[in-house]
């Protein structure tokens, strides 16, 4: 038999079984050469309808035109809140107090730059314990009583008058200078207004120094003030409940901060601290171990206005325990360092020198072209 040709057709007998019989019959089929099938699949791949893409996934929002509007609606339906979200939250600085004392450039930087920008900052690491300032309160809800005339109560909230001179004028009265309690109750009082003040007179001395180089105002020195607070759960004074929710400020309070350079704010228990300052109202939490200090406006009218003033206030909300009457506390004291005016000597000292040092160059700069027009 003659060899086969490429590219001519080419006979093969092939057995094809059926299950259903045993007849066997021949099926002839055409192959034909490598070449010729790789062209012919890939002119069929060519010439074949493109495969169809895949069915999209449903969308709820294309599929259901309501889907849209019951979400709007719910968004719509979300409380506003007064504290603002993290992303627009003041960041209020947290220093401690040690770094102060150790003049650390990066601590007063940050102090600083929230004070500018915010008119409040915290300080912790202060060295005035918890246990401390809750023994320092235990002779407080009899001395309510006995001051009377310096107490009074804001809704859920009870207030004691405190300064120096306030006391001294108390004591006047017998039944005052000869309790025990109250000679307790003074001797704490007066060991922890000493202590804040000294923390306040640190404080500002670096505000003094670090400040920007504009002429400073002089600040009155005022008597040192403190407010004792009392908090009780709002639920136990539900027919007197607190005239605002907002700082005392906005019931007139904040023209009176005004005789005064900084505030000190400390609880004995962790509460949350309602700042009202030109950045709007928010709140942020608080603790023992942290003291708020708030710019008053004698230092915003002593820097002209480089630092903001704030106002603000401690809210506690108490757990209402049986057969317990100490009470949550708070402590406000105000104050009007007088290192403040240190700034104010020392750059009019400077003031004073320069004039002189350019009186002197005038001296010689005329005395020399004399001379040489002389000559």
């Amino acid at each position: 038999m003659p060899e086969n040709v490429p590219g001519t057709p080419t006979y093969h007998k092939t057995r094809h079984a059926n299950s259903n019989n045993y007849n066997s019959h021949l099926l002839i089929s055409i192959s034909h050469s490598p070449n010729q099938m790789a062209i012919a699949r890939i002119r069929s791949r060519l010439t074949s309808a493109p495969a169809q893409p895949p069915s999209p996934m449903p969308n709820p929002r294309i599929s259901n035109p309501s889907f849209n509007n019951i979400h709007v609606d719910k968004l719509k339906n979300i409380p506003e809140f007064d504290v603002p979200d993290d992303m627009t939250r003041p960041q209020i600085a947290e220093v401690d107090y040690r770094l102060i004392k150790s003049k650390d450039k990066k601590a007063i930087q940050h102090m600083l730059d929230s004070a500018v920008k915010y008119g409040v900052f915290r300080i912790v690491g202060h060295g005035i314990s918890p246990e401390e300032l809750q023994v320092a309160f235990t002779e407080a809800e009899f001395c309510f009583g006995l001051l009377a005339e310096r107490w009074s109560r804001d809704g859920d909230r009870e207030e004691l008058a405190w300064s120096r001179s306030a006391m001294a004028a108390a004591e006047r009265r017998r039944e005052v200078k000869s309790n025990e309690q109250y000679l307790m109750f003074r001797q704490k009082m007066d060991s922890l207004a000493n202590k804040l003040e000294v923390i306040a007179k640190d404080v500002t001395k670096i505000i003094g120094s670090n400040g920007g180089k504009q002429p400073r105002k002089k600040i009155k020195e005022n008597e040192t003030r403190m407010t004792i607070f009392k908090h009780s759960n709002s639920s136990l004074q539900p027919h007197t409940p607190r005239s605002s929710q907002t700082p005392r400020a906005l019931d007139g309070s904040k023209r009176d901060s005004a005789a005064f350079a900084v505030g000190l704010h400390i609880p004995t228990e962790f509460g949350e601290f309602r700042l009202l300052s030109d950045e709007g109202p928010f709140t942020f939490r608080t603790n023992p171990n942290s003291i708020v200090f708030t710019i008053g406006e004698q230092i915003e009218e002593w820097s002209y206005g480089e630092f903001r003033s704030a106002f603000g206030e401690i809210n506690i909300e108490p757990d209402i325990k049986e057969d317990d009457d100490k009470g949550a506390y708070s402590v406000e004291l105000k104050c009007s360092p007088s290192n403040l005016n240190d700034a104010v000597d020392k750059h009019e000292g400077i003031s004073i020198y320069d004039q002189i040092i350019f009186i002197v160059i005038v001296v010689i700069v005329y005395n020399l072209f004399s001379y040489l027009l002389s000559s």
